[in-house]
């Protein structure tokens, strides 16, 4: 039976060996396809994007919309991401009075979405020790949390430029807006977990 000595040992190295393992790891790239998470911070931050963009365009007024972004991260199938957020600017463009239309021949301006950033990260900070795969046996050894905090961000940056058609005349761009959304999970003594956000709505609690 270990004695009061070997126990006390063991509980020192137990949490030497936790200190020491410290850190904070990389930052994780977006999946594809796009966890519940990962959805909900990028639909947020483009509406928070949106809040305060003003076109300065009359009540009524048809306009064509296109779109312009880089797109750096090739894992994720196509322009989804883009699409939905030009059609989420359509509709808020729309709440304000003017008429989408497809064709610039039924169209008075061109307005061009100009996304310069959209995206999420994901940046873990632990004390404790991460899962671990052995090379040499096929043991895996579980994640050992006693502190953990996960901060899951949404950010994005845009403006529109807008151009009379008929002229081709360059009219105005709008203030770059921007919006970010922070979403924070946290792990202490292995167990405890709970979640923190500057949401307005309820986001998703597991994946």
């Amino acid at each position: 039976m270990p004695t009061v000595k070997t126990l006390v040992l063991m509980v020192i190295c137990g949490l030497t060996l936790c200190l020491s393992s410290a850190c904070t790891l990389p930052v994780v790239e977006p999946t594809d396809p796009l966890t519940p998470t990962q959805q909900v911070l990028y639909s947020e931050a483009i509406q928070r994007g949106l809040k305060d963009l003003d076109v300065g365009i009359p009540h009524g007024t048809p306009i064509t919309l296109e779109m312009s972004g880089l797109r750096v991260d090739q894992s994720l199938h196509g322009d989804v991401i883009h699409r939905h957020m030009k059609n989420v600017v359509a509709g808020r463009l729309g709440q304000q009075g003017l008429i989408i239309r497809k064709e610039e021949k039924d169209a008075t301006y061109r307005a061009r979405l100009i996304i310069e950033s959209l995206g999420s990260t994901e940046r873990i900070r632990m004390l404790g020790m991460p899962a671990t795969n052995s090379v040499l046996l096929p043991i895996a050894t579980p994640e050992l949390a006693l502190w953990k905090r996960v901060l899951h961000q949404g950010y994005t940056r845009f403006y529109l430029d807008i151009f009379e058609i008929d002229s081709g005349r360059f009219i105005r761009s709008t203030d770059p807006q921007i919006g970010t959304v922070n979403l924070i999970d946290y792990t202490a003594f292995f167990f405890f977990r709970w979640r923190e956000t500057d949401m307005d709505l309820p986001s998703p609690i597991s994946e």
